[in-house]
């Protein structure tokens, strides 16, 4: 490594560098002998498809995962990274996608935790409180710090998260998937805080399967494919035709492509339907059709349908059923009628982590599999095994436990549980929110072979592309109201983005 070494004694020295690094699990090689070099105070993305080993690149600079192969070098000098405490000292900080904080804590015990202020030997609460709120006041980061985190959005939690990054004196900064939870103004925030550490000098790994924001923020962008680096590009010497190409090694001539289905009877209808954080909601879903629900987060759709599948049941208006008006206050009562939902965090609400795969994928029809008290096991495998073959689930078996999978197989397992139950109409919050362009274009191929088996499908989406591409009827959400409703691609996404934001 000796042009890491003269590299150092330069102005320009990289502050990292991977030399052949590499990382196996058993039989999976997940990382095949990467070179890669990061400049300090550069904004560097990373991309690359689910399983394309992103997630373990992470785990290895942060010392979750010791590497199998190869060396590492900071400022110059070999380090082990032996223990997430060393990668800490170092200054090489991650914030998460999913975040790995303690709901049950304030905001400001989160951004202190491990690093408590003390005073005679207590806890200094109240000196903690107002250091955070400070703090996150500085950041542009509008959030209370006497807050319970779980209280909190999970964009919010995630804007905790880096505040905690910044408060350790981060000088690498690893970002994954930052802005997949976040409200247009927490990005535009989160965007003006990576580029105010960038001119501090501090190194940032920006991890996105939104193209658009790299070409927005980056200086140079990281293609990775099955473990192996492929490519590495100046942001303004590519494009995002190039990246998908080098991504997932195939063409797609058309990410959203949607079949043309022939609409049928009406499913289900809502009139002036109005319950907690939504009101005087009316829309109706008929077979073969999307229809897309627009708007910022927090504008009222997640509640909305989230009261159409019972978790918070409705308190004023009517939803028609098949015809006949029908009252659901379980979720349990929306199932028996046909009705899945796909929420918005699959981890917290649409997995059971500690399961196999087969086990989530069943979780829906275990009845249908049972005789008596006792299940078909026979029967119990075939489902799972048919399931994971037709949504094409990456996993080494049935009875992997799902926290081994990709998030984009991790959503194919929540997508699959729901296409066993065999339901009518099919709720997907965000279906696509953290998964790569390969694995949308899958799903998107999901959507299309229920619409041909005649069922209706509501999707959720804070990305215009996506719901203006796919839906046949698209509604926008704003504070809680339904405020305009366009027939396929007949506004253009200024005007909806304008009635979403209310200027």
């Amino acid at each position: 490594m000796a042009s890491v070494e003269s590299a150092a004694s330069t102005a320009r020295a990289p502050i990292l560098v991977l030399d052949k690094l590499d990382k196996r699990f058993g039989a999976t090689h997940a990382l095949k002998s990467v070179d890669l070099t990061f400049e300090q105070g550069e904004i560097h993305a990373i991309v690359g498809e689910n399983g394309a080993g992103k997630s373990t690149l992470i785990k290895v600079l942060t010392a979750v995962h010791p590497r199998t192969a190869g060396d590492v070098y900071w400022n110059g000098k070999s380090v082990p990274l032996a223990t997430p405490q060393e990668s800490i000292g170092l200054g090489i900080n991650a914030v998460h996608q999913e975040v790995v904080l303690c709901p049950h804590l304030t905001v400001a015990a989160n951004i202190f935790l491990g690093d408590e202020e003390m005073r005679a030997g207590l806890l200094d609460k109240r000196r903690m409180e107002r250091d955070a709120q400070k703090l996150l006041n500085e950041l542009g980061f509008a959030l209370p710090a006497d807050a319970i985190l779980s209280s909190l959005t999970i964009g919010q939690q995630q804007l905790v998260a880096t505040a905690r990054a910044e408060r350790r004196g981060a000088k690498f900064l690893i970002f994954d998937e930052p802005t997949a939870y976040l409200t247009r103004q927490e990005a535009a925030a989160l965007f003006k805080l990576i580029r105010q550490l960038k001119a501090r000098g501090v190194t940032i790994v920006y991890i996105s399967h939104r193209l658009e924001e790299v070409f927005e923020l980056c200086d140079r962008v990281s293609v990775l494919r099955d473990g192996a680096l492929v490519a590495t590009r100046k942001v303004s010497e590519t494009n995002e035709t190039e990246l998908i190409a080098l991504m997932i090694n195939r063409s797609i001539e058309q990410i959203y492509h949607k079949d043309e289905v022939p609409i049928g009877e009406t499913i289900i209808e809502t009139a002036a339907l109005t319950g907690p954080g939504f009101q005087d909601v009316s829309i109706r879903v008929r077979e073969g059709e999307i229809v897309g629900l627009y708007g910022l987060i927090g504008a009222g759709r997640s509640e909305f349908v989230q009261s159409v599948f019972g978790r918070h049941p409705a308190t004023g208006g009517r939803i028609v059923w098949r015809g006949r008006d029908v009252t659901i206050r379980t979720e349990r009562q929306a199932m028996n009628l046909g009705i899945a939902l796909s929420p918005e965090s699959r981890r917290d609400q649409g997995l059971c982590l500690n399961l196999g795969v087969g086990l989530n994928i069943n979780l829906p029809i275990f009845k249908l599999l049972s005789v008596g008290p006792l299940i078909n096991v026979a029967r119990e495998s075939a489902a799972a095994d048919k399931q994971i073959r037709d949504v094409q689930i990456k996993t080494a078996s049935r009875a992997a436990p799902v926290t081994s999978l990709s998030g984009g197989n991790q959503q194919k397992v929540v997508i699959g549980k729901w296409l066993n139950h065999g339901a009518k109409l099919f709720i997907f919050d965000e279906p696509t929110v953290g998964v790569d362009v390969g694995t949308k274009a899958e799903i998107y191929r999901l959507l299309g072979s229920l619409l041909k088996q005649g069922a209706g499908i509501v999707m959720v989406s804070s990305y215009l592309p996506e719901v203006y591409e796919l839906a046949d009827t698209l509604h926008v959400f704003r504070a809680g109201r339904l405020v305009a409703t366009h027939g396929r691609k007949d506004a253009s996404h200024e005007e909806i983005l304008t009635e979403a934001i209310g200027v």
